[in-house]
């Protein structure tokens, strides 16, 4: 796989769109420009194949952005869902067809990668960003090495601490330049931590497993992966994790399966979740695409990223295709298309704070209704969004007797 060597010369190229980051997003979203007959320059401070063990878990909505060739790459499919809390017999339901599929990102980013350059894209790697300006409706940025890259059109597609957007921050615009304020909603995040580990066994011994007792405010999660390999990870949602390491220890210590792993455990991995709630900066600057977790596109129930980052992509490179002579038109389309997304979240949030907030009484809820857990699939397939998940959680708690369901509730307030 080639790429472009470094050069020397300070000289100023011109392109159709500018990405910055190569993950998932930023992949898709060059392949998409490329494949149109677009020229898209790539960039990223980090060289692929990278190692990552954060994220993996693709839901079945998200397929239909892939390549073709997506299920060339070593995977597992999760087609069930296990609900655990504490001491109780967990609550199990097989959906029957999958509804995610699992992969190593080092290989999943790199197919992604490899299809971006197939299509044409440009790609940078190892390279960091020296300077970023919006001067005279182009966005000019400047790498430690290399040229200087000139376009009207910007794609940040570079992860929750986005250097495009701290760039932007910083520069200094007049209000006459079309540009309103922007404020750097990164620093809202929910801290998240997971490790890889390895098992005794390569068969699959469950789907999608959550544990709802053993982090307040959050949840744990484990999915098989292929080679024998889990993924187990902790986040909270409706009280940030404040030592997300010690928590994922704390939770590994517990683990329902905890007797198939081996001795040794690979190294743990923190990072962080973005807050689409305090994030404003969509259409704040004409030709600016903010994509992936970037854009603060990731649920906050489940924490998914993926399906969100490759849609985003593909809707950020439709409005640049649609609107190539407007900027301000395209990034006034995909804001809004992005403000509509984050009204689907307005409702996972509000089911986070349910759910996590009592998960004993959600607990007892899919006890007696284990067809519940069946809406993890729906969502993850795309046959139903978050709000028909609300709703039906709302129909369906107040079938419970009411008497103990608030003894239920004063005992989850009391431990919380």
């Amino acid at each position: 796989m080639s790429f472009i060597p470094r050069s020397c010369h300070q000289e100023i190229i011109k392109v159709d769109a500018i990405v910055v980051g190569l993950g998932p997003a930023g992949a898709t979203a060059i392949r998409l420009l490329s494949e149109a007959g677009l020229r898209v320059v790539g960039l990223d401070r980090a060289v692929f194949p990278r190692p990552k063990i954060c994220g993996g878990g693709v839901s079945s909505r998200a397929i239909t952005f892939l390549p073709k060739g997506w299920d060339e790459i070593p995977h597992t499919v999760s087609t069930g869902v296990h609900l655990i809390f504490g001491d109780h017999s967990p609550v199990m339901f097989d959906i029957g067809y999958p509804i995610a599929y699992q992969f190593d990102r080092c290989d999943f980013d790199w197919f992604l990668l490899d299809r971006a350059r197939l299509a044409g894209g440009e790609i940078r790697q190892g390279e960091t960003i020296r300077s970023l300006v919006w001067r005279e409706e182009k966005f000019s940025l400047q790498c430690d090495s290399g040229p200087t890259y000139e376009s009207r059109f910007l794609i940040g597609a570079d992860g929750v601490t986005s250097s495009v957007l701290r760039f932007l921050v910083k520069s200094k615009r007049d209000d006459s330049d079309g540009a309103r304020p922007l404020k750097n909603s990164s620093l809202h995040m929910y801290p998240a931590a997971e490790v890889e580990i390895s098992t005794q066994t390569t068969q699959r011994l469950s789907d999608v497993l959550i544990d709802l007792s053993s982090v307040s405010g959050g949840y744990g999660w484990s999915f098989s992966k292929s080679g024998g390999k889990k993924n187990v990870g902790v986040v909270g949602f409706v009280k940030p994790l404040k030592r997300p390491l010690e928590t994922l220890r704390l939770f590994l210590d517990t683990f329902p399966e905890r007797e198939i792993f081996q001795d040794s455990r690979g190294s743990s991995s923190a990072w962080l979740i973005p807050d689409y709630s305090r994030f404003d900066a969509h259409g704040k600057i004409p030709g600016l695409f903010l994509i992936g977790d970037a854009g603060a596109m990731v649920d906050p129930f489940l924490g998914e990223g993926i399906y969100y980052a490759l849609m985003s992509a593909a809707r950020a490179a439709s409005d640049l295709i649609l609107h190539r002579t407007s900027p301000e038109k395209a990034s006034r389309s995909y804001a809004q298309w992005a403000h509509s997304i984050f009204r689907e979240f307005s409702y996972a949030h509000k089911l986070a704070s349910v759910v996590y907030r009592f998960p004993g009484i959600y607990f007892r809820l899919a006890q007696r209704y284990p067809q519940v857990l069946s809406l993890y699939g729906s969502v993850m397939t795309g046959k139903n969004d978050y709000r028909s998940f609300t709703r039906i959680i709302g129909k369906n708690l107040f079938k419970l007797p009411f008497r103990k369901a608030v003894l239920k509730f004063r005992q989850n307030r009391l431990l919380s």
